[in-house]
């Protein structure tokens, strides 16, 4: 099997849309509520196929929570005899796949409706492993998983969150062990080829300057970034699985699942390949559904999050159909035989990546001039006071003094650090914002160089000499962000934010020309965090929160996660999460 980036995979940076130009085209998208239509096939084809009444609604409610006819026998071409079903080749539950092989399971089956594996991004995100501990790095578990039941409302499981904490050190050392002599351990700012398998730390070393210790929202030193991408570290976990016997099924729909009465335990799942034939592939030990998330799938955004069924979704991968996979597949089929959907509200990814840099804590004003927060936050707390200011829309601004005060910024998701001469010695590989920048692109381009955002045809931004010229070419009132900037000077003169409690060392003056200004609007969204209940050995859960035998869910088909908001405590979590759930559980289904 051979491995294509651009088939399975897109660079974070292209993917949050988040460049020179993106950021407002993305914007403009959502403001026009462009969210995908015709996503939601592909658990929805389960039910038509199989003669529910199209567009039927369960008790006035959306479609999707009606239960299909069942699939009848008759119309079953072939059963498939296994021990194991897993829903989903992705992290998780490749993750799972080979976990259970190598503990001793057999007779394995992986559907997947993509023609091949999925992956996304470069990040993972751990607690412990040896490229922490040779750097010297110690993580406070129970500070890091703490800020994260913080920031969302103390809503998730904490031992689910745990399970990540105490074992996600493991479990990232157990996945570069299947890439053992291909990949090199490399600082982020050495260069790289853009080609050969590189481990960095995300964000690593700190500037002295930024402290943060003192941080408003504390981000933790977990994130690892894997060059070129997860790729071929995964293809590496697909050929264990494959040389060990597991059967990948690709091309191949999910569309019920086996539980006679919807009572007892799950006996299987039917599924449909590309021909339209139906395959009951039964399971006698469980069914894992690994089937991600419903991001794609409008109506669930609109009845799960009707708050952000507004943002475009720009996933990218695609099934067997070339329709997107994350349509919620495994969460439907399970509600539809018994399972709890977890109560919410869920949590999307919405977190934006700033302008040119990035999340800085630079001043932030509205269309009126006037500013509005704290800008010493991370990506998602910004989008959520973005969403609720007029025309979703605020500017970025700062003075010709930038350069020498990035190293006091934060240094997390979305940050900007490092200031160098050359595009050349800003890392090739980045996804997302880069910690290093330049007045020019770097050479992979992945990177955008500071002065691309304010200079050409594609630019946004807007520079000028002095403070009213800034104004018109922002189009915001003149006086209005003449007495805003003397406020914020006179605020960092003093060093000390009476209007909203910056800490002094990232409050900033406006007084030194040129200056600029960068317009931001709403994000884009990656995925959207909601599963199905499960307890701690990722038994899915009933509406009477009774185990239902025989199912089980990981990554982001599972729920007690992620709640109100995706979290930014621990960069590349969510890939965390699901390699660390994924061996996890996979483990526990080899002792079944």
């Amino acid at each position: 099997m051979t491995m294509s980036r651009n088939e399975r995979g897109l660079s974070r940076r292209a993917f949050l849309g988040l460049g020179a130009t993106a950021a407002m085209a993305a914007g403009a998208a959502g403001l026009a509520g462009c969210s995908p239509q015709a996503s939601s096939d592909a658990a929805s084809a389960g039910a038509s196929d199989a003669g529910a009444a199209s567009g039927s609604t369960a008790a006035g409610g959306p479609s999707f929570l009606t239960e299909p006819s069942p699939i009848a026998e008759s119309d079953i071409k072939e059963t498939v005899e296994a021990d194991i079903v897993i829903v989903g080749a992705g992290l998780s539950g490749i993750s799972a796949a080979r976990a259970a092989v190598e503990s001793g399971a057999k007779n394995i089956v992986v559907v997947e409706k993509a023609t091949t594996w999925q992956y996304r991004s470069n990040q993972v995100g751990c607690i412990g492993g040896k490229i922490q501990e040779d750097l010297g790095i110690h993580i406070d578990k129970n500070a890091a998983v703490g800020q994260i039941m913080k920031e969302c409302g103390y809503r998730p499981n904490q031992r689910i969150l745990n399970l990540w904490a105490d074992n996600s050190g493991e479990a990232f050392d157990w996945f570069l062990a299947a890439s053992e002599g291909q990949y090199v351990v490399e600082a982020e700012s050495d260069t790289y080829d853009g080609k050969s398998m590189s481990v960095r730390k995300m964000h690593w070393p700190h500037p002295a300057e930024a402290n943060i210790a003192d941080d408003f929202y504390p981000i933790f030193d977990d994130c690892q970034i894997c060059l070129p991408d997860n790729g071929p570290y995964i293809q590496n976990m697909v050929d264990i699985c494959e040389k060990a016997g597991v059967q990948f099924l690709y091309s191949t729909f999910a569309r019920q699942l086996v539980r006679p009465d919807n009572a007892g335990r799950v006996e299987g799942v039917i599924v449909e390949d590309e021909n339209g034939d139906y395959k009951k592939i039964t399971a006698s030990k469980a069914v894992l559904l690994a089937t991600g998330d419903y991001a794609s799938n409008a109506e669930m955004m609109s009845y799960y999050v009707p708050w952000s069924d507004r943002f475009m979704s720009i996933f990218p991968n695609v099934d067997a159909k070339g329709e997107k996979t994350n349509t919620g597949d495994g969460q439907q089929m399970g509600m539809w035989i018994g399972a709890k959907m977890e109560d919410g509200p869920h949590a999307p990814m919405t977190h934006h990546l700033g302008g040119p840099l990035g999340m800085d804590a630079f001043l932030l004003v509205d269309i009126n001039g006037e500013r509005f927060m704290n800008e010493d936050v991370g990506g998602q707390p910004f989008q959520n006071q973005l969403s609720r200011l007029p025309k979703k829309t605020a500017w970025q601004i700062f003075d010709s003094k930038w350069k020498d005060q990035i190293k006091y910024m934060d240094t997390g998701h979305g940050n900007v650090n490092w200031y160098v001469e050359s595009g050349a010695d800003v890392p090739n590989g980045s996804y997302g914002k880069n910690a290093y920048i330049s007045d020019e692109d770097n050479e992979d381009g992945n990177t955008p160089g500071f002065l691309s955002y304010f200079e050409g045809e594609k630019a946004l931004g807007v520079t000028a000499n002095s403070i009213a010229e800034l104004a018109k070419l922002m189009e915001v009132d003149e006086a209005a962000l003449t007495a805003t900037i003397e406020r914020y000077n006179e605020l960092a003169a003093a060093g000390n934010d009476e209007d909203f409690g910056k800490r002094a060392d990232r409050l900033f003056p406006v007084e030194e020309g040129p200056f600029y200004a960068y317009p931001l609007t709403d994000t884009v969204i990656l995925v959207n965090m909601g599963g199905l209940q499960t307890d701690v050995d990722f038994n899915v859960m009933d509406t009477e929160d009774e185990v239902i035998e025989g199912l089980y869910a990981v990554g982001n088909a599972q729920g007690g996660r992620f709640l109100v908001d995706y979290p930014l405590p621990a960069p590349g979590i969510s890939h965390g999460m699901a390699l660390t759930h994924g061996m996890l559980v996979g483990r526990i289904l080899a002792q079944l």
